[in-house]
């Protein structure tokens, strides 16, 4: 591809990919910050949680930083979402939406950034190593030192009184468990760490192995429509597909049982800097199982096609359960390790 065609071609995909990158959905995260509450019920992290979220649950808290992304930088910072998102109004007072945009405004281009790239803060929820990897590793095709897995180490960095490594501009503790309690649900949903690279043909290509181009990025499924085979109709992205939570999975539903789950969810070993790092490499089996067997269309129009089926369908909610279980036990384990 030409030297005069990639910027355009990367601006493109940059604007998709900004358009549709959260993980899971309100529903999802607020099922991760209910685990999470009553797994920290009655410890000393619990009151520290209370201390600092002057009364939220971390179930509330969860979606803090989707709802920061109301914040326009094109339009001087101003909070254009109030009323659009039900899950939002608990923050769209004036104290508010004033500390979502002063988080904004230091989070927005303090990144590597390039006319037409998103905000650097949206860029903090995700990242895109490549499913032919066993394990994330910073540097591979995809992977960033303000993705995901670098976002969760510098939240707990904050949360243990060090000050946030550059890029990230974090004002104290409060906004890095605000934080903290969304990324840890984003780096549980398998397209937010592992994506498929496909050629123009649709073929799965490992950008490892091949000259990698920006075309060949699906953006974490955000450039794949599905098309279902029972009607033959083109449906939502596959990103959306996997953001979408069942009603049986919403936070109203984590019962004895369920909790049960979380409980038995073993806590990561080693240095709790490093955990976020093997989360990413336990969701990359799960994203790998995601992409299993689909059969993709080739490029047009910007996206490729994937058709599902309803069997499809129906694997999909263990893994969500799975993943959602994991992510609540694991804010939980990281609260209890900071404030034992």
């Amino acid at each position: 591809m030409s030297r005069q065609v990639r910027p355009v071609l990367v601006a493109l995909i940059a604007a998709l990919y900004a358009s549709a990158t959260s993980a899971w959905g309100p529903d999802g995260h607020h099922t991760v910050g209910a685990i999470a509450d009553r797994l920290v019920a009655g410890t000393h992290a619990q009151a520290q949680v209370d201390a600092l979220l002057g009364g939220l649950t971390l179930e509330q808290a969860a979606v803090w930083a989707d709802c920061a992304k109301g914040v326009d930088p094109g339009k001087d910072f101003a909070y254009t979402s109030a009323g659009r998102y039900p899950e939002c109004a608990i923050f769209e007072t004036a104290a508010g939406e004033a500390g979502m945009i002063d988080f904004v405004r230091r989070n927005d281009s303090n990144c590597p950034h390039a006319p037409g790239d998103p905000s650097c803060h949206t860029q903090y929820h995700y990242t895109d190593e490549a499913i032919e990897r066993r394990r994330y590793h910073l540097g591979d095709v995809g992977t960033r030192n303000f993705d995901v897995v670098a976002a969760i180490s510098a939240t707990i960095q904050v949360l243990r009184g060090e000050p946030a490594p550059a890029p990230f501009d974090i004002k104290d503790k409060r906004e890095a468990l605000l934080l903290l309690s969304h990324y840890v649900g984003d780096i549980t949903q398998p397209l937010h760490v592992g994506a498929v690279y496909l050629d123009a043909c649709g073929r799965v290509v490992d950008p490892a192995a091949v000259p990698f181009e920006p075309l060949m990025d699906t953006q974490g499924g955000n450039r794949i429509a599905t098309i279902r085979v029972a009607t033959n109709h083109r449906s939502e992205l596959l990103h959306a597909t996997w953001d979408d939570i069942p009603e049986a999975l919403h936070a109203n539903h984590v019962d004895a049982a369920w909790l049960a789950l979380a409980r038995a969810e073993p806590a990561t070993r080693g240095d709790i800097a490093g955990w976020s790092t093997e989360w990413a490499g336990t969701t990359l089996a799960q994203a790998r199982l995601a992409f299993k067997d689909l059969q993709f269309g080739p490029l047009a129009n910007g996206q490729w096609t994937v058709p599902l089926t309803g069997r499809y369908d129906d694997s999909m909610e263990p893994i969500k359960k799975r993943q959602l279980t994991a992510g609540g036990a694991r804010l939980a384990h990281t609260l209890m390790a900071i404030w034992p």
